[in-house]
């Protein structure tokens, strides 16, 4: 398990239960391309270069899905979805939104599309990627192929998928790591921008792992002063840290000692996006503890089994940790050593006196000396100069604890005005659109629809959820979860 990911870990070691899911057939062929679609979709494998700076070094397939426009003869195109990572396959996921979430006007006009990126679901490399994974190990593996599944090569086939189906321009929709796609698209392909929506979005301008870890961490202070609602208790919090990360510990008026392990797991949930399922339960608790130096309902809290998470990886999810790995790093602009990851700790702590220590543990050295080829990305900047008027709609949660607020500013300055902005507010989580609040969900049909009429920048009560798309009876409330918000990858602790 990568170091990204330990946080849950650390929740699962203190109250995890269930099982995980099984592996994924790799084959090829189209008949099993189509046992394994979707039932609302057709798929298939698009030939693509394995390398796109030496067209003769061979070709290999990634997997897509289509839902075909209701209406034929009023189609504006195919409608790409990307639900982040990276890591996170596309295919299912785009069958779902197109039969639980997207509103007719959308289906009516728009062929909905997923592509599974490289080492992801059914595409090239995620048999290679799955296998290493379970073994524990993917240095032979990176070795050999993490240069071919950076995010300029999906990119690159972004634009292959969009010629496959004829049209001159493309639409798009990015959660997350997917706001990197589609500003990479913008800026490398921008005669073929159509219409590109950037939900929660990456910074444009970070240089490597270590600079995205740094911002993500200052995020999280915002999300915890969210939640904690008193600033007095941001202050104890962070007296409680600094002894929790000395030899000596930390322990209340009632003599109750705080373990290190208690502490990291209290810090992954009280910036969870399971709002219900992992912060609710201990809020109570940390409030009295911060309130009256008593740990002990706190500690009870802590040790409550977690519904329905489980304890073991299923094979999707070791893949998904070990392409994230291969794409964060070959990404990489401004590499860093080994040796500047280690003395990297006061970086982190100027960000958070909270999680500058246990971001720093756990994150700083991911990429640190990585040995294999890169392809790295360009910052995307100036992209006014770079669009021909092409319009861009931006969506950020203030409270996102994944991807910072703060980023999704950075992203839309770049664009300047040509990127409309429609902020999230009262809410903790990541990946808003078509999910169920008409604030959100209504401009930005309104913007796929006609780009060329500005939405405007827009505030929206993210607490408010009024279905205002399709939701199907006959599936549980776990299965009815939107693909951005299911994904591993770039979540948080």
């Amino acid at each position: 398990m990568y170091r990204l990911i330990s946080g849950f870990a650390v929740s699962l070691l203190l109250a995890g239960c269930g099982g995980g899911d099984g592996g994924s057939d790799f084959s090829k062929t189209t008949t099993d391309a189509q046992r394994t679609c979707p039932q609302n979709m057709e798929c298939g494998f698009l030939s693509v270069p394995k390398d796109y700076s030496n067209l003769n070094d061979g070709d290999i397939d990634v997997y897509y899905g289509v839902r075909r426009a209701n209406i034929p003869s009023q189609r504006l195109g195919i409608l790409v979805f990307n639900f982040g990572g990276p890591g996170a396959s596309a295919v299912n996921g785009a069958g779902f939104m197109a039969a639980n979430r997207l509103p007719n006007d959308i289906l009516n006009r728009f062929d909905i599309v997923g592509m599974d990126p490289r080492g992801s679901g059914r595409s090239e490399y995620a048999e290679e990627l799955t296998l290493c994974a379970e073994n524990g190990n993917c240095d032979n593996e990176y070795a050999t192929l993490a240069q071919y599944v950076g995010s300029n090569s999906v990119v690159k086939d972004l634009d292959q998928l969009r010629q496959k189906f004829g049209d001159d321009k493309l639409n798009f929709i990015g959660y997350s790591y997917g706001t990197r796609l589609g500003s990479l698209y913008a800026q490398q392909f921008p005669e073929h921008v159509r219409a590109i929506v950037l939900d929660s979005s990456m910074s444009p301008n970070t240089e490597n792992y270590l600079q995205l870890r740094l911002g993500n961490t200052k995020g999280f202070d915002t999300v915890a002063n969210y939640r904690l609602v008193e600033a007095s208790r941001m202050s104890k919090y962070e007296t409680v840290i600094d002894s929790v990360n000395t030899i000596k510990g930390y322990v209340d008026k009632e003599y109750n000692w705080f373990s290190k392990l208690e502490s990291d797991s209290t810090l992954n949930r009280l910036v969870s996006r399971q709002s219900d399922k992992e912060w609710a339960p201990i809020s109570a608790g940390l409030f009295k503890f911060l309130d009256d130096d008593d740990v002990a309902d706190l500690r009870t809290a802590l040790y409550q089994p977690i519904p329905r998470m489980s304890k073991k990886l299923s094979s999707d999810q070791l893949r998904s940790d070990a392409l994230f790995r291969a794409v964060i790093c070959t990404d990489e602009l401004s590499p860093i050593s080994t040796n500047e990851a280690s003395i990297s700790e006061p970086r982190f702590m100027a960000e958070s006196k909270l999680f500058g220590h246990y971001q720093y543990e756990q994150n700083a050295s991911l990429c640190a000396d990585w040995p294999n080829s890169r392809d790295s990305v360009a910052n995307i900047e100036n992209m006014e100069q770079k669009l021909a008027g092409q319009r861009i709609l931006m969506i950020g949660g203030q409270y996102d604890p994944a991807t910072p607020y703060a980023w999704t500013e950075l992203m839309h300055q770049q664009f300047g005005n040509l990127a409309s902005l429609i902020t999230v507010n009262n809410y903790v989580d990541h990946g808003f659109s078509f999910d169920g609040n008409t604030c959100i969900d209504n401009p930005t049909t309104q913007y796929l629809l006609n780009p060329e009429i500005p939405v405007g920048n827009i505030s929206c009560d993210g607490s408010i959820q009024t279905k205002s798309a399709t939701y199907s009876s006959g599936i549980t409330p776990e299965e009815d979860i939107h693909p951005a918000k299911r994904v591993r990858g770039f979540s948080g602790i």
